[in-house]
Formats: C-alpha cells, sequence, structure tokens
C-alpha cells in the first residue's frame, strides 16, 4: 500500500469525520500511510492525545477552500490551502495519491494546474463507479469536463476500462457510448464520432450505444459522457435513491412492522448496496498519481473506503496500463482518422 495525501479540511464534517476516516484505514491496512494536510491545531482536537499515530503524519495548511467559493479564484487568493498543499504532495513524490472530500472543482483545478497528465491524455476525466443489477458500472466524466471533444471520450472510454479491470476486477468490461437511443447513428455529432472511432478501436470491448437506464442495468460496465450530462445523472441517481429507499422503507415498515427481522434484513442489504460511502470516492483519471473525491457529505466510513481505494489504485498500478492504453490509442491511425488529436 503506498502513501495516500489527504486533504484534511474537505467536506462538510471536515475535520472530524476526516480524521475518524483516516484512522479507520491506517487500521484496516497496515501497509498504508497517511499525510494528513490541514490546519493543524483544528485536526489535532480529533487525534489521540493530541498526536498523530504511527504511519500518520501531519502537515500544516492554513487556509480552507470552502464549498461556495469558486475554485480558481479560491486557489489563487489563498495560496497555503489544504487541497494544492495535499496534492502538491504528489506532484513532489511525496505521496502517491491524493484524498478530498472538499470542493470538487477545487480539486480539479488544483490537479490540472499541480500534476502533469499522463502521457498522450488530452484531459482527465472523473469515472464514478454506479451499483448495478449484476455488479457495478463506470460513468466517465461526471463532472471534470463539460466540454468534451470526440478524441476526449473516446480516451475516456479506455481510461475507465483500465480502472474497472484493475480496481474494481471486471476481466473485459463492456464499454459503450451513452446517447438518446441504442441504435447505431443515433445522437448527437460528438456521439456519432465517438461510435464510429470506439468501433474500429480494438484496445476496448465495445458494445455501441446505450441509453441512460442501462447505467443501471448491468448490460456495460462502461459509459462514457461528457461532463455535464454525468454530472447530472450522478446527482439524479442519488435523489432517486434517497426518495425511492425513503418510500419504499416507510412501505416495509407499515405493512410488516420495524421490528420484524425480514425487514431489517432487507433494509441492510439495500442500503450496502446504494450507499456512495461504500464507494469512497471517484478517481480523476488521467493525471501522474492517483486523484480521488469524495462526496461532500463524506462522513468517516466514507473517507476511510475512499484512502482505501486510493491505496489500491496504487498498489494495481492503474496509471501503468492507463498509460498503455492511451499509447495505442494514440497509435491507432483509424481512429486518429476519425476524431484527430485535438486538445
Amino acid at each position: 500500500m503506498g502513501r495516500v495525501a489527504v486533504d484534511a479540511m474537505g467536506g462538510d464534517h471536515a475535520p472530524r469525520e476526516v480524521v475518524l476516516g483516516v484512522l479507520e484505514a491506517i487500521q484496516r491496512d497496515p501497509g498504508l500511510e497517511v499525510l494528513l494536510v490541514g490546519q493543524e491545531s483544528r485536526v489535532r482536537e480529533h487525534l489521540p492525545a493530541g498526536e498523530p499515530p504511527a504511519r500518520v503524519t501531519l502537515i500544516h495548511a492554513a487556509d480552507v477552500v470552502e464549498m461556495h467559493e469558486s475554485p480558481v479564484e479560491a486557489l489563487r487568493r489563498k495560496p497555503d490551502n489544504s487541497i494544492a498543499k495535499a496534492i502538491g504532495l504528489v506532484t513532489q513524490k511525496r505521496a502517491d495519491a491524493f484524498v478530498s472530500a472538499g470542493n470538487t472543482g477545487g480539486c480539479v483545478a488544483a490537479a490540472t494546474f499541480l500534476v502533469p497528465r499522463l502521457p498522450h491524455c488530452r484531459r482527465a476525466g472523473i469515472a464514478a463507479p454506479f451499483p448495478t443489477r449484476t455488479g457495478h458500472c463506470v460513468v466517465m466524466d461526471v463532472g471534470a469536463n463539460i466540454q468534451c471533444k470526440p478524441i476526449h471520450l473516446v480516451q475516456y472510454a479506455v481510461m475507465a476500462a483500465a480502472y474497472a479491470k484493475d480496481v474494481i476486477g471486471i476481466a473485459n468490461p463492456r464499454v459503450a457510448v451513452l446517447s438518446v437511443g441504442g441504435e447505431e447513428g443515433k445522437g448527437s455529432p460528438l456521439v456519432k464520432d465517438v461510435f464510429a472511432a470506439l468501433k474500429v478501436h480494438k484496445g476496448v470491448n465495445f458494445i455501441g450505444n446505450v441509453e441512460g437506464q442501462h447505467v443501471f442495468s448491468g448490460d456495460a460496465e462502461v459509459i462514457v459522457c461528457e461532463g455535464f450530462t454525468g454530472n447530472v445523472i450522478l446527482k439524479a441517481a442519488e435523489g432517486m435513491s434517497e426518495a425511492f429507499l425513503h418510500i419504499l422503507l416507510a412501505e416495509l415498515r407499515d405493512a410488516l412492522g420495524g421490528e420484524n427481522p425480514a425487514v431489517q434484513k432487507v433494509i441492510t442489504d439495500l442500503r450496502r448496496k446504494t450507499d456512495y460511502e461504500a464507494y469512497g470516492g471517484a478517481p480523476l483519471l488521467g493525471h501522474e498519481g492517483g486523484v480521488f473525491i469524495s462526496h461532500g457529505r463524506s462522513k468517516a466510513r466514507a473517507i476511510k473506503n475512499a484512502v482505501l481505494a486510493a491505496g489500491s489504485y496504487v498498489d494495481h498500478q492503474v496509471n501503468i496500463h492507463i498509460t498503455e492504453a492511451l499509447a495505442a490509442l494514440s497509435a491507432d491511425t483509424e481512429v486518429s482518422a476519425i476524431v484527430g488529436n485535438s486538445q
């Protein structure tokens, strides 16, 4: 397990829940090292006896990028902020990966400014795992890049496929393009070009177009789209899941009684399968090191899982496999003829 830099000040429940999550993560994995970055006096309040335990190093950062702030402006006005300082540790090779539940735009901007992109990567994107009927589906991008060109989505396909294979454990992930219809020829000019390019590229298991409902059906393990659409899907799915669970559980309690063991089992299983905290965080694929962005509402369990996921990302050498896949894609003359190599 590698060294993970954690933004102690990121999220609605920081620093307390971040510190608790880090402490749980190092207990879970004895090979993990954490560099905990934040306002030292506030972080120490939540450490045992005010001191970091073995394998945790506390690094002071005076400033915090708040959720409501403009990311780029805040990074400029607050140079000693916890996001930039933590992600800078990856650039300096003092850490192998970075985790934050803070301002998503701030994390993406800091990575863009401070962490080099992998060779051949044109744009980084956020790859979010979703639960499906049969396992998991990785949707990329869910918010980092809202104005995509075809080459960006084609690269997202090979990057997300490498992540799904290495970290999630899907041997040969099926890759699809999100569109308004499943048939070839459906969708915007962007979708049509991406479809044509992935159809000829032999580096991924491309199955064609899918529609929104297929994110959860299990028909594909990787679905690519531009960040605007992906972010809408992410937020809509989150809201729908919470509403559905609330209604279903209320009906079960009314019909069978809240103390019924069968009801309790259903409740536990549903929460386990749909809880974002189980995933911890979503990787920003395309940069050196591992960059993981967690939900702003993350509590200790989510932070723990994000830190462990970041360590697993490093252990599985995902970036090496992404770099190999991007190199093969760059050398594919048929793909270049369709989408070019635009920035």
